[in-house]
């Protein structure tokens, strides 16, 4: 994501910068749950700049903040753009780099977009209607949450049918995200 005070000043959004602003995704809490921060990166900086840094309880804590990120402007523009983090600042989508590379067009890349965020909502939608209304967590987390109150077993059949529906949107989203967004992380 480019900061929407970068692009004002260039003038101009080229075709990947473009695409960015038409999905979001990689910080809207779609695709990921949290953001991790590197061992040498300040939490309190990154706290200063608005993010609410946590830590893990695990043996070596991990800084991190959950998503969706509160820096996402409505037009998927970053607010901290400057200073993101590591993890923010070396992420680029499938999608993007197969634009970048020729290997899709970029009319064939936001199709794509699209097409997730399309899958997206209709799991909003289906949480929603189940009940699960916090729009600040991420969308495996709400998923996460509604599943363990089904399998607690306090719900009614059409609450059952409900939870199916979203199991099966759910899955058709990871399914295309794992094929068409997420990268391997490079070594």
């Amino acid at each position: 994501m480019l900061s929407g005070s970068a692009w004002a000043e260039v003038g101009s959004v080229n075709a990947g910068e473009e695409l960015c602003l038409a999905c979001g995704m990689c910080c809207d809490g779609t695709l990921f749950d949290n953001v991790r921060l590197g061992a040498d990166e300040d939490a309190a900086a990154v706290k200063a700049l608005g993010l609410p840094v946590r830590f893990s309880r695990a043996k070596v804590p991990v800084a991190f903040f959950r998503q969706p990120c509160r820096a996402l402007g409505a037009d998927c523009t970053c607010s901290v753009y400057a200073n993101r983090p590591a993890q923010c600042r070396s992420f680029e989508c499938g999608v993007f780099k197969a634009a970048e590379s020729g290997d899709i067009g970029y009319e064939s890349a936001h199709r794509l977009v699209k097409q997730a965020r399309k899958r997206a909502e209709r799991a909003r939608k289906l949480l929603r209607k189940m009940g699960e209304r916090d729009e600040g967590l991420s969308l495996g987390a709400r998923f996460r949450r509604v599943q363990r109150w089904v399998e607690s077993g306090e719900v009614d059949a059409a609450a059952g049918e409900t939870f199916a529906a979203l199991g099966l949107a759910m899955h058709q989203l990871d399914l295309l995200a794992h094929r068409k967004f997420y990268t391997e992380e490079e070594v």
